[in-house]
């Protein structure tokens, strides 16, 4: 029974909890809004929403809405418990900025900064343009391609492009250029929520830009001929530096204004690496990579290998594993205790015999008493 305890308590540690004590707790959360914009509407009020996310769930629910006044705001009287976590949502011009709060700070004096919405792409500027094929061969005739952009907002409005529009083109979309033919495009940013929209020659993005510098992710394929990767680079936005990277030694890279550097060891592979600066918006780059050399469908295999996610596929069976021992450990324990019961019973019913057998000698019971007390002792005897 103590191994079995010890390992309820380790299993208990192990696995999700459904039903934490929380502590409750009044407060009042107040602050102020601060809006950035030069010349903004003094006298606007903008609307903010308290949520909370329900422990152990993605359960949202909105605990309160107010306005400010004169830029104030505050939630009297709020009970809240340290197991949920909270954040506020502020409204303005069709915009959303979250503030997430934290448990361990001061609620009662935030300070929220907003900016007002803006519709003028010129503010918005590429500094770096970098892009990587981290491969040295091809894999099935494909290159891997990995983009990192740095962008700015240089004005002092959030960048929004209006959907409504009726004559909406891609030139008021945040836009990048790719290859014709490309596949498996995946786009990531820590720009707020939006959405991503795919041509044949690239995708356009309708997420806010604040003010301030942001990064941008992408990755696709592209099938290639010749041992060669090229394609018409657009730089709508221009580009402070444009730095070209390929896992090859002896790669050539070939493009408008871009000069090689020396290579660089990256991970135990050295890589060729071109660079150039001052791209003026609306230019582009006849972008030119070789050589890849060719190999099989079954270089893929190996390729798994040289990446992480082995190792991810590894720690997910030991821990599956590590689950079904505890699990058989709990029903051993189980098995071996009920068997100690039933042992334990099974002495008891033979010591009732025994008694019962003396009992008769001595007379405090007589033949008809013995034999029905007797039978059932047997018949439960048989029955563990």
């Amino acid at each position: 029974m103590k191994k079995l305890f010890i390992t309820l308590i380790f299993l208990f540690t192990l696995l999700p909890h459904g039903y934490i004590l929380a502590d409750e707790k009044t407060i009042t959360i107040s602050g102020r809004v601060q809006n950035k914009t030069e010349n903004f509407d003094s006298s606007k009020e903008y609307i903010i929403k308290l949520f909370k996310i329900i422990n152990n769930s993605e359960e949202i629910i909105e605990i309160s809405n107010t306005k400010t006044n004169q830029y104030q705001f505050s939630f009297s009287n709020l009970t809240i418990t340290d197991t949920d976590e909270y954040f506020l949502v502020t409204e303005n011009e069709g915009l959303s900025v979250i503030t997430e709060l934290n448990l361990q700070q001061q609620w009662d004096n935030l300070i929220i900064e907003i900016y007002d919405k803006g519709t003028n792409l010129d503010d918005i500027k590429i500094s770096e343009y970098s892009l990587m094929i981290p491969q040295n061969s091809l894999i099935n005739g494909e290159v891997s391609v990995l983009v990192l952009i740095t962008l700015e907002n240089l004005g002092d409005k959030t960048f929004q492009t209006d959907l409504s529009k009726p004559n909406l083109s891609g030139f008021d979309l945040l836009r990048f250029s790719l290859p014709e033919g490309y596949s498996n495009l995946n786009v990531d940013s820590d720009l707020p929520p939006g959405n991503i929209m795919e041509i044949p020659t690239g995708f356009a993005l309708s997420n806010a830009i604040p003010p301030g510098i942001h990064q941008i992710i992408f990755s696709y394929s592209h099938q290639i001929t010749n041992s060669k990767f090229s394609f018409k680079l657009k730089l709508p936005f221009g580009a402070d530096k444009v730095r070209i990277l390929m896992n090859v030694p002896e790669g050539i890279i070939k493009g408008e204004g871009l000069k090689q550097l020396e290579k660089i060891k990256i991970d135990q592979d050295f890589y060729t690496i071109s660079e150039g600066t001052n791209y003026e918006r609306n230019s582009s780059i006849e972008l030119e990579l070789s050589p890849f050399s060719k190999t099989k469908t079954f270089r893929s295999i190996f390729t798994f290998f040289e990446t992480n996610l082995y190792k991810i596929i590894i720690i997910i069976v030991i821990s599956l594993m590590l689950l079904f021992l505890i699990i058989y450990s709990i029903i051993s324990n189980i098995k071996n205790d009920k068997n100690d019961d039933l042992s334990q019973e099974r002495k008891r019913l033979i010591l009732k015999i025994d008694q019962l057998k003396k009992s008769l000698e001595s007379g405090i019971i007589n033949e008809e008493e013995y034999a029905i007390l007797e039978k059932g002792f047997q018949e439960k005897l048989k029955q563990l």
